[in-house]
């Protein structure tokens, strides 16, 4: 009897290895808000991937989705995701002219867990005049260089995915290891 239970481990274990997901995926979901200026939008993560991203022994899982609001996790989270997750683009700070270059620093304004495992995490992001000089004479006037590494460090197989909306222009950008950042030129 012994044996057969000690089998029925064996194989049931070995079956839920081949259960676990092959491939990792994070979407966004970003637009620049030009009246409020700032940067505001949806990262969608499966939820146990992101809590192994978090914490790699594994002692998260289970704890993100029932978090509050003043919980460290979330402060944990939101650094988590502005390193992982951040724009560079060039702005004008005190003035209508073109300054420096600034990062965005994302706020996690909430969470929101899904029944099918996932996580929607809803940031924002104050941006002022994001432009480039008119001078340069380039055929576009405002350039982002967006970094989105997120989960890399944990999934060998992770491939994320930007879909951008600036004004009328939607565009979509692929990143996998070794190309978590990409440049993506905006029309006026």
């Amino acid at each position: 009897m012994r044996k057969v239970l000690f089998l029925l481990l064996v194989i049931g274990s070995s079956f839920s290895q081949s259960w676990a997901h092959e491939f990792y995926f994070a979407y966004a979901e970003l637009a620049y808000n030009e009246m409020n200026q700032k940067f505001e939008g949806t990262l969608i993560f499966t939820t146990h991937d992101l809590e192994k991203a978090l914490e790699p022994k594994g002692s998260l899982i289970g704890k993100l989705e029932k978090s509050d609001e003043r919980s460290t996790l979330r402060t944990q989270l939101e650094s988590y995701i502005n390193q992982h997750f951040h724009i560079r683009y060039g702005c004008a700070l005190d003035s209508n002219a073109y300054d420096v270059v600034c990062y965005t620093q994302f706020t996690l304004e909430g969470i929101s867990p899904a029944l099918n495992g996932t996580i929607e995490c809803y940031i924002s992001a104050p941006a002022k005049l994001i432009y480039l000089p008119t001078h340069l004479g380039l055929a576009y006037s405002t350039f982002l260089e967006v970094h989105f590494g997120a989960l890399f460090e944990t999934f060998s197989g992770q491939q994320n995915k930007l879909t951008l909306i600036y004004r009328n222009q939607k565009e979509t950008l692929n990143f996998i290891p070794g190309k978590e950042t990409q440049t993506l030129f905006l029309k006026p």
